[in-house]
């Protein structure tokens, strides 16, 4: 255990309010709105940038004005090392590579230093593809060179104690000394009940809170996960506070990136009532979450 204690940052995802963005929310609604919450940092995702991967300079210009304006700062942009991005066969390994140097460049250029890298699966565990090893040690030098680590999430109903999160990718890590490859955990692997108005799912096997602290080493961003805060700002579905003094004890600085996943946001598009709460209760939740997590932190 560290003898310092953590000092986590408290940010967003952008994808929280991704039901409202180029409808009724602009970019700068969007970081006026995290800015107003408190938070510090945020997650970007390649899909929200146009002409990605290649924005115009005005755009890049305009993404660092809105950066400053709001006093914010990148934490992690989320893409795929995806070996299936079109119909036949798969991509080779020096094809995933370029892909995945394109975003590394991309990246630094927006200066996120974390990438929240999706692997292709292969079931609903999150069970890599056969062959990951391959590409993405090839990627680790440029990794390296434009000074970004790649994180694997971890997400519900994937655990810390899946196969393939503690055999094969501490593994990978403990072979190559890496320190740009890790693990983006995912609140939502702490889930032990159903939300309100969420599907009913099975959570006889979830993470425990004490499991987050043999991989804090290798996670530099968390998304923190939510489903439901109530007015009392109490997370109803995961053990924040016994999750979070974990990391604070055992010296974890890393970035803490709201990341709501409410039910009201998967059933906005069924009708123009339900998107209206939605336009309600999302921008809600986020500040509920954000108040929570400044509770906990006590700051």
């Amino acid at each position: 255990m560290s003898t310092e204690k953590g000092h986590p940052r408290r940010g967003i995802c952008l994808y929280s309010y991704h039901n409202l963005l180029g409808k009724t929310m602009t970019l700068e609604d969007a970081f006026l709105e995290m800015y107003d919450t408190g938070a510090t940092c945020f997650e970007f995702l390649t899909s929200y940038i146009p002409n990605y991967p290649n924005p115009t300079p005005e755009w890049v210009d305009k993404y660092w004005r809105l950066c400053e304006k709001y006093n914010l700062q990148p934490s992690e942009l989320g893409h795929w090392a995806e070996n299936h991005l079109h119909r036949g066969p798969g991509m080779t390994d020096d094809e995933v590579v370029e892909e995945l140097k394109q975003d590394f460049r991309l990246a630094n250029l927006l200066g996120f230093k974390a990438l929240r890298t999706k692997i292709t699966c292969v079931n609903e565990l999150c069970d890599p593809e056969p062959g990951w090893q391959n590409y993405i040690e090839k990627a680790l030098p440029y990794a390296e060179k434009y000074n970004v680590r790649m994180q694997n999430e971890v997400h519900l109903p994937t655990t810390l104690h899946t196969p393939h999160i503690r055999d094969e990718y501490l593994d990978f890590i403990h072979r190559t000394k890496t320190e740009h490859f890790g693990f983006n955990i995912d609140f939502g692997t702490f889930q032990y009940r159903a939300a309100k108005g969420g599907r009913e799912m099975d959570f006889s096997d979830v993470t425990k809170p004490e499991e987050i602290v043999d991989f804090l080493p290798y996670s530099w961003v968390c998304h923190a996960k939510f489903n439901y805060v109530n007015e009392n700002f109490e997370e109803e579905t995961i053990p924040y506070p016994e999750v979070i003094q974990y990391m604070i004890d055992n010296g974890w600085s890393g970035d803490l990136l709201s990341e709501c996943e409410c039910p009201i946001r998967f059933h906005a598009e069924e009708s123009p009532e339900k998107f209206a709460q939605a336009m309600v209760e999302i921008p809600e939740q986020v500040r509920r979450h954000q108040i929570m997590l400044r509770n906990i932190l006590g700051y």
